[in-house]
């Protein structure tokens, strides 16, 4: 058990679970890969790609954005880690711990973190956040943790990032440790100020779990020269450039730092951005030559947990150094319990000036939700709780739950969860429990203490390379009907030693695990397929896993992917990739569906509708359209084991770039929008929360559409007249496919030009008695073509016109029969 009056210790046991276990695990190969190829194959990269045109000059960098000195976090990729975590100890007192190698990287005194990127700046050519102010500590880009049994070159994993911890007011970091043949060792690394005379101390205090072996930490890994700090036990310096660092351990009787100087170059690879602006990255390498002093501390076996702290100040000089030294020394004292907050969780009420005018048609209604004044609504994800409350994640890094999202929009009450993430791509609801797909980590929130903030978030997984960049997204999660979730990072900019850039990741409970929904505490992250470039929309339809893919270099088109293992979808995808897939494959698996670019120019979001109270389109796909800010409609069949289907358009009128879409308890649809920097969209409004109502009349469309031997079926939703529809002539077939060649926009081919043998064309059409169906034979139909079909003069047995009249069809496979 954990000493009495633990914060995290508390956060944990009101959870009902334990989230550090006390032995090893198993499925850590992948991340340790991660890891290794990250920071290892950084100066090969460099080697391989140095940059040798003149510099463009850069221009005149956007103003940083900084965040309000109450955030007790904020996530951020800075030059020393892509998977920053800064904790503001004061106004002007600043922490950055490294969430993969476990280490203090920088404490500065000045500003919070300078902010750059899309969603602070409005654009791209800074993505890599930095500082104003001086520097007064840090880490060399090293492991402080250090085994006895293990040797410098012996491959990991040995550590494991678990999450973090704001339970009681206070930031803590929860980690493993593995020391080989041992249990795993869970620690709690919790930073704070104590102010002392006029000196701000930073006090690291350590929570270790028993265990066999003796542990060796690096507490101070600095390029510097030590001081001797005489007359008092446990105490240490060394010099920096703001001054005289002044070290002291409390809590291991008898302990002393051992310091240990060396000079062999230490070469550390930074994240940056080429020629020093976006969107494009850069691995620097950084050789930190001279002498360096680590202050490492032994800390000796034990049956009990053990608890020491180290506190750290930047003096003047020798004597102030001498003099505070003396009155830091002391025993750890008990961390004081929790206050109980009241009324933390910050609620905004919608703006009372607002008025609608509801976008749409006759057939659906679109209501746009009115904004609270204070929030920045840029919706990356969003789903609905088990109470029918709405979950939504921004990409500020802020996640609201709107109470009462299904009543009257006016009425809602926005209640501020969670803050500080790193510009998240996507929220589902599994089991009750929020999860959160950061830019650098799938996230689990919870609220510990029942306050209506989240306090406990924990690493579900971080296996992939991350460098900050603007372009590195990471959308999901995807779930599937075992439980099994993915992650999805876009190979968009891909650089091939950057691992897991165009691949979807399977990210699964450990077999130690119960494997049910909510999951326990351990994950393992294993490739699933590649080849995805900007995978923004995600979702499952029929117990199968489809992503949205954005058109660019490789990617003629947008598309629908249905997502299998192993399989390539065509865009060029780091490691584990084969180096081949790099430079294309034509063999590339076809998408489910190829979106007509004038229709959808950026996927977005999926959904499934979940019944008919929406209407006549029950469990088909809706696929949000950010520039043109409209929904339209996939119809999809499974042909000889393959899905395929239609493209429709389906609704129009929303406030904001369509992102996000939510099929609501109440069977109505949700639509989250944003407009941010360049992303721009048809629509006027920055951001948006719209709502899209089943007026209750039917529209006369085209329903479903199932390929045939030698044609197509079609059904529409009400009865045609049968000699309009009957009339071949009536039918307009045009066929086409798309360039693969690498170039950003590849065309359209065979449109316009002759295909081999007859031209696609509707021979005959012919109404089935019931006439809701149509059934066309055309001839010169090709598999991997797309099919526009058009009904010309169509009307139904009432006279109306088709509300669309056109479709696209995606025939991957011709049924056998």
């Amino acid at each position: 058990m954990w000493p009495a009056g633990e914060y995290f210790r508390h956060a944990l046991a009101s959870t009902g679970k334990c989230a550090l276990p006390t032995r090893r695990r198993d499925g850590l190969r992948y991340a340790a890969l991660v890891r290794s190829q990250f920071l290892c194959l950084g100066a090969l990269f460099l080697a391989a790609n140095a940059f040798t045109q003149t510099p463009a000059p850069s221009p005149a960098p956007a103003p940083a954005f900084h965040d309000p000195a109450d955030l007790p976090f904020r996530r951020a990729p800075m030059a020393q880690s892509g998977r920053s975590i800064v904790v503001p100890l004061a106004t002007n007192l600043h922490l950055a711990f490294d969430a993969q190698l476990l280490r203090t990287h920088t404490v500065w005194r000045g500003e919070s973190l300078n902010l750059y990127g899309l969603p602070y700046t409005g654009t791209s050519t800074r993505f890599v956040c930095d500082f104003t102010g001086t520097r007064l500590w840090g880490g060399l880009q090293r492991s402080p943790w250090i085994f006895d049994a293990v040797a410098a070159d012996t491959p990991g994993p040995f550590t494991r990032f678990a999450g973090h911890s704001t339970a009681g007011g206070a930031t803590a970091f929860v980690y493993e440790l593995f020391p080989p043949g041992d249990p795993a060792v869970s620690v709690i690394e919790s930073p704070r100020l104590e102010r002392v005379g006029d000196h701000d101390v930073v006090v690291r205090r350590w929570e270790i779990s028993p265990h066999s072996q003796r542990l060796r930490l690096n507490a101070h890994d600095e390029a510097a020269d030590p001081v001797n700090i005489f007359g008092v036990a446990g105490a240490q310096g060394f010099r920096t450039p703001a001054g005289v660092l002044v070290a002291v351990l409390r809590g291991l009787p008898g302990a002393n730092f051992l310091p240990l100087v060396t000079s062999p170059a230490v070469t550390e690879i930074l994240n940056a951005e080429r020629d020093g602006k976006g969107p494009y990255s850069a691995l620097v390498t950084n050789v930190v030559a001279g002498r360096k002093v680590a202050l490492r501390v032994a800390i000796p076996p034990s049956e009990q947990p053990q608890t020491f702290e180290i506190a750290s100040a930047v003096v003047a000089d020798l004597n102030a150094a001498t003099a505070l030294a003396k009155q830091l020394v002391g025993p750890v004292k008990p961390l004081p319990a929790p206050a109980k907050a009241t009324n933390a969780a910050p609620v905004f009420r919608p703006d009372p000036k607002f008025t609608d005018t509801p976008g749409g048609d006759e057939y659906y209604t679109v209501e746009h939700f009115p904004m609270p004044k204070e929030i920045k609504l840029t919706v990356a994800g969003m789903d609905f709780l088990p109470d029918g409350n709405l979950a939504i994640a921004t990409y500020q890094g802020e996640v609201f739950i709107v109470e009462g999202a299904t009543g009257d929009a006016k009425a809602a009450r926005w209640r501020r969860f969670a803050r500080g993430l790193n510009e998240p791509g996507g929220l589902r609801v599994i089991g009750g429990v929020i999860y959160v797909m950061q830019k650098c980590e799938l996230t689990r929130l919870r609220d510990a203490d029942g306050d209506g903030l989240a306090d406990l978030f924990e690493c579900v997984s971080d296996a992939w390379g991350f460098t900050g960049n603007y372009h590195s997204f990471a959308t999901g999660p995807l779930v599937d009907e075992s439980g099994i979730l993915g992650a999805l990072i876009p190979g968009h900019l891909a650089m091939r030693e950057v691992p897991a850039m165009g691949w979807c990741l399977k990210i699964s409970p450990h077999p130690d695990n119960s494997g049910e929904i909510p999951f326990t505490d351990f994950w393992r992250t294993d490739p699933f397929c590649s080849g995805l470039r900007m995978p923004n929309g995600f979702g499952e339809f029929r117990g199968d896993l489809f992503t949205t893919d954005n058109q660019g270099h490789w990617i003629a088109a947008n598309k629908l992917n249905h997502l299998q293992a192993t399989n390539f979808y065509g865009h060029p995808s780091s490691t584990p990739s084969p180096p081949a897939h790099f430079d294309g494959d034509p063999n590339f698996t076809p998408p489910a569906v190829w979106f007509p670019y004038a229709w959808v120019r950026s996927a977005s979001g999926i959904t499934t509708v979940g019944d008919f109270r929406f209407g006549p389109f029950g469990g088909q796909l809706l696929v949000g359209e950010f520039q043109n800010a409209s929904v339209v409609r996939v119809a999809l069949e499974k042909v000889n084991g393959q899905w395929q289907g239609a493209v429709l358009p389906f609704v129009k009128g929303f406030a904001s770039g369509v992102n996000r879409l939510a099929y609501g308890p109440d069977s109505r649809l949700y639509v989250g929008g944003l407009r941010l920097g360049h992303w721009t969209s048809a629509a006027p409004q920055p951001h948006s929360l719209d709502r899209v109502k089943f007026s209750g009349r039917v529209p006369f469309e085209f329903k479903m559409v199932a390929a045939r031997t030698n044609g197509f079926e079609v059904t529409f939703t009400l009865p045609v007249d049968a000699a309009l529809a009957g009339n071949a002539e009536n039918w307009d077939a045009q066929q086409y496919t798309y360039a693969y060649d690498g170039k950003h926009n590849a065309p359209e081919k065979n449109r316009d030009e002759k295909i081999p043998g007859p031209p696609v064309r509707v021979l005959k059409a012919e109404v089935a008695p019931d006439k809701l169906t149509v059934r066309l034979t055309l001839e010169g139909l090709k598999p991997r073509h797309v099919i526009q079909l058009r009904a010309l003069n169509l009307k139904n047995n009432r006279g109306d016109a088709l509300r669309n009249d056109t479709l696209h069809y995606t025939l991957n496979q011709v049924p056998k029969e």
